[in-house]
């Protein structure tokens, strides 16, 4: 992500060097650069702590904790990015597999909050 974002930048400098660029391209370079900077701030603002009562998901506005007597349901949603969605009874988390041991981390979840895995 974050040589997405230096990629797109050097681009959107490379852009601004020459005169009649039309302006769809200007904004088109910037929007990668900010899509990619945001990402970049996503991931690297974003931790998952798990311990001996539950886990502590720290995203990129806030910080939720939740007991694994709190989940209620954990769904995985299979693509090129796999996405996990934490259900509990204090709201929602999710996390994707672009985070290290993420197969580990849902099954870890899954058998401590007692849940029984289904397939679909």
């Amino acid at each position: 992500m974050g040589a997405a974002t230096l990629l797109w930048l050097g681009v959107l400098l490379f852009l601004l060097r020459y005169d009649g660029v039309p302006v769809q391209t200007f904004l088109s370079a910037l929007f990668f650069v900010l899509f990619f900077a945001v990402s970049v701030t996503y991931y690297g603002r974003t931790r998952i702590v798990v311990d001996a009562n539950g886990l502590t998901y720290r995203g990129m506005v806030r910080t939720r904790r939740f007991t694994f007597d709190d989940i209620r349901k954990v769904d995985v949603l299979p693509g090129p990015l796999t996405v996990y969605a934490v259900r509990g009874s204090r709201g929602l988390m999710h996390f994707t597999s672009l985070f290290t041991h993420h197969q580990r981390l849902a099954r870890l979840l899954v058998e401590r909050a007692g849940l029984t895995p289904q397939r679909a």
